[in-house]
């Protein structure tokens, strides 16, 4: 390919991107590091965590996507994670990275947020300590993605907080 079609292939990509309008939810974790307990291994807990954040931040932006009306944007920052279940490593060195899933153990997000009109105006903000004790009634069992509790906690929130604000 000749330089000067490689160079106005790219200004092309280029002009597309920049024409692309910026998501209208933005989600932030904050501080991961050290969220109570937000990973898939006890014996690794950096391990997998990376992936974890991508998966509920692509689960977030598509479930408040359907809930935004044109020109509203959502911007969440997640402050902790303790996921549902725990590792329960005096269970044994076989068991020690699977993690068991009781009641006693409800997973548990906390978050500030931030939803904004077009013009900027802010429509409703705060903090929230989502919890679900209810968790295990109403979770299918052939349901076997690793973060089923924590997405359906979240969902549950957009759902109730975007309705809240459009009723507001």
């Amino acid at each position: 390919m000749k330089p000067s079609t490689l160079l106005a292939t790219l200004g092309l990509f280029a002009g597309l991107a920049a024409a692309e309008p910026a998501s209208p939810v933005d989600v932030n974790f904050v501080d991961a590091d050290n969220f109570t307990d937000f990973s898939d291994s006890y014996s690794f807990p950096t391990r997998g965590r990376d992936l974890l954040i991508k998966e509920l931040k692509s689960y977030i932006e598509a479930q408040v996507a359907q809930h935004l009306a044109p020109g509203q944007r959502l911007a969440i920052v997640i402050t902790d994670v303790d996921m549902a279940g725990e590792f329960e490593p005096w269970q044994g060195s076989t068991a020690q990275d699977i993690r068991i899933v009781k009641d006693l153990y409800p997973p548990r997000i906390n978050l500030s947020f931030r939803l904004t009109d077009d013009a900027g105006n802010v429509l409703a903000e705060g903090n929230r300590k989502l919890r679900d004790l209810g968790f295990m009634y109403s979770s299918r069992v052939t349901d076997r993605d690793p973060l089923r509790h924590e997405k359906q906690l979240l969902e549950r929130w957009i759902s109730r907080e975007l309705r809240a604000a459009e009723r507001a």
